[in-house]
């Protein structure tokens, strides 16, 4: 697995012929050792052409063949080994540790780097690196923090990536990123503020942004999303019961009523299901296999959960961006068709209320008329009967 310069994760090195030849000046500097020795600036140098070349520079120390050969004016540096910092010339307040670690940093100031080859290829600013090649590829980036065997190897001209763990951001271009973990983040190219936290917690994709994928072998698969955990992972426990998430007005758009084939006739279209995951998990679990929400979902939508790119599609059912593209459902999203067919449903009662009111009244309206009808009935027979005994 090759990187961009051509040195193969956890296996190349440039080595000390391939260095010298990168510095391009041979055995220019070789010769005998040079005695530990200060100047009145505060210098203190001991190895061969260690700080040879120091001018108006102070309080800079080189110890190694060709540390700090190059540096003139450059204050406040420290360089521990072979090559270390041999072409700095200006830059200030830098601190090296390991054969070849900030070899080719002029001008970068505030860089602390350990181990060998680290941070190499420097000319940033304020990074650290810690580890053989950690950060070695760093061009102009700055403010980047790498723990790690080829840690950020491959950063160049990013800011603010951290990374602490062998491998970690290896081929890393983009900047804000965090890849905490053996191999976290391994596969992010040119993502920017993506957070990785786990062994080979990585994403299925270089390019993705503001993406969280937290756990061992948690797969990030699209921009603005959070993974937890792998396909093994079966429970997440925590103390509350629900997320509270944000559903201010002001944050929606395009907002409209849920049309009325998501309601009732939706809802009456659900299979309910008890299953258990093929994962070697035997919890017995009740919910909805997507491929059937699906089919219930008006056809009008179906083809949105087809065709449409995360952050483009439908957010209760997905097709995840892998080989499989693996169904995913948000079971939040049901609530608003549930409440929607509950008010259906209400408002058919409602209307059944109505009829049998509207029944009630008017059987107790006949009821009235045929009781007057009565009574008049009555009153006309005792009249009869008051005009018969009259006649008797």
């Amino acid at each position: 697995m090759a990187t961009s310069n051509g040195i193969e994760r956890g296996v190349g090195t440039l080595g000390i012929a391939g260095l010298v030849l990168l510095l391009g000046s041979g055995l220019a500097w070789a010769g005998p050792p040079n005695p530990t020795q200060s100047d009145v600036n505060g210098n203190t140098a001991g190895g061969t052409n260690a700080l040879i070349n120091i001018t108006t520079g102070s309080v800079n120390t080189g110890f190694g063949i060709g540390a700090l050969y190059s540096d003139k004016t450059g204050d406040g540096n420290t360089a521990f080994g072979t090559s270390t910092l041999s072409l700095n010339t200006t830059g200030e307040y830098n601190t090296a540790s390991g054969f070849g670690a900030l070899t080719f940093n002029r001008t970068g100031k505030g860089n602390t780097a350990s181990g060998s080859q680290a941070l190499t290829l420097n000319a940033g600013n304020y990074n650290t690196a810690g580890g053989a090649w950690a950060l070695f590829n760093n061009y102009s980036g700055s403010y980047n923090t790498a723990d790690g065997f080829q840690a950020l190897f491959n950063n160049v001209d990013n800011l603010y990536n951290t990374a602490s763990g062998a491998f970690a951001l290896l081929r890393t271009t983009g900047g804000g990123n965090t890849g905490i973990g053996m191999e976290a983040g391994l596969s992010n190219t040119t993502g920017n503020v993506n957070t990785f936290i786990g062994f080979e917690a990585d994403a299925n994709a270089g390019g993705y942004k503001n993406g969280t994928a937290i756990g061992a072998f948690a797969k990030l698969t699209a921009s603005n999303s959070i993974v937890i955990g792998n396909s093994a992972i079966s429970t997440i426990y925590a103390n509350v019961t629900s997320i509270t998430a944000i559903s201010d007005r002001r944050r929606k758009k395009e907002t409209r009523a849920l049309d009325a084939d998501l309601g009732l006739d939706f809802i009456e279209k659900l299979k309910p299901v008890s299953y258990r995951f093929n994962n070697g998990d035997e919890t017995e679990r009740y919910g909805f296999i997507a491929q059937d929400l699906e089919q219930a979902l008006p056809v009008s939508l179906h083809d949105t959960i087809e065709r449409s790119e995360p952050e483009h599609g439908l957010a209760l059912i997905e097709r995840q961006n892998d080989k499989d593209r693996t169904y995913r459902v948000s079971y939040g999203e049901l609530f608003a068709p549930i409440v929607k067919a509950i008010q259906q449903q209400q408002q058919e009662i409602e209307a059944v209320r109505q009829q049998n009111a509207d029944l009630r009244h008017a059987l107790e309206d006949q009821t009235g008329a045929i009781k007057a009808e009565n009574d008049a009935l009555r009153h006309t027979i005792a009249a009869l009967r008051e005009q018969v005994s009259a006649a008797r």
